[in-house]
């Protein structure tokens, strides 16, 4: 394009149609044009540039992927409204950008004119330059438009991001209260109760009671209507397997509906010494979490 604009000044000199001072001052001119058209078509191409990253960008938010890394970090340690306003603000310098670039167009055009007043070869020479900032004109004008989509774009994507984060915030805290629940059931459901003593203070104690039996004769020691936790000893049924009797010179006697068939190897004649072995939690807890041993 210089090519053929210094060359159609030369033509000018060379017929005489313009002085040497005359033919100094449109040769820097047209040299001015020149670059001011080649600066123009670079920032067009970086601006387009951006645009295309901008739009990367929002495609990876859309898909779920990280976002690319801003000046004062990376968008992922953003939160919604700082990820909008990083992304507004690339999008603000881009159109001060085009703004200046409008500026500097309307400024060439104007020199164009100035230049090619009087002088009619020049003016034809001059024609495709004119063109290409129109043509630049309009790919200004179509990035603008792309400017206003990709603002509408980061809203709604943040609005969505925002909503997402709630929701997942919000599931978090339900996975939590539910898993919470959950091991809360499991210890209420593996611990169980055991005590041993003696009859009169089991039934002091409200452990046991006496039932059955006629006219104040021949009544049972069974365990009590209502318990309080606090008099027995807790254990979980899962891991305590063996239970050590208070006093190992004694003997002891279930009298709860613990099932016998979970223990290893239970007396014939039904009386622990030293210690109460279970081989099947499950069994022998099935039917009562309260184990009480009378001492005998």
């Amino acid at each position: 394009m210089k090519k053929f604009v210094l060359a159609g000044v030369l033509a000018v000199a060379a017929a005489g149609c313009v002085s040497k001072s005359e033919y100094d001052k449109q040769l820097e001119q047209v040299a001015s044009i020149s670059a001011e058209k080649d600066s123009l078509l670079k920032e067009v191409v970086a601006t387009s540039t951006f645009i295309t990253e901008v739009n990367a960008e929002l495609d990876k938010v859309k898909s779920g992927q990280p976002v690319a890394a801003t000046a004062g970090g990376d968008m992922e340690q953003l939160s919604p409204t700082q990820q909008r306003q990083a992304l507004a603000e690339r999008v603000k310098g881009l159109t001060d950008r085009l703004r200046e670039s409008e500026e500097r167009l309307a400024q060439s055009r104007r020199r164009v004119n100035q230049l090619t007043a009087n002088n009619a070869t020049m003016t034809a020479q001059m024609a495709q330059f004119d063109s290409t900032i129109k043509q630049f004109q309009t790919i200004i004008d179509n990035q603008k438009a792309e400017i206003v989509a990709l603002l509408d774009q980061v809203g709604t994507l943040t609005s969505e991001n925002s909503a997402l984060r709630e929701t997942n915030v919000q599931l978090e805290t339900q996975r939590n209260q539910l898993t919470a629940e959950a091991a809360a059931l499991t210890t209420e459901q593996n611990t169980v109760y055991w005590v041993a003593g003696k009859k009169e203070d089991l039934l002091k104690r409200g452990i046991i009671e006496q039932r059955g039996g006629m006219l104040g004769l021949g009544k049972t020691a069974v365990l009590a209507r209502t318990l309080e936790t606090g008099e027995f000893t807790a254990i979980d049924r899962t891991q305590v397997r063996e239970i050590a009797l208070p006093n190992p010179a004694k003997s002891y006697r279930i009298i709860t509906t613990n099932d016998m068939a979970g223990l290893d190897g239970a007396p014939a004649d039904g009386k622990f010494k030293g210690s109460v072995r279970i081989s099947a939690p499950e069994v022998f807890w099935r039917s009562s979490k309260f184990l009480v041993l009378m001492e005998l």
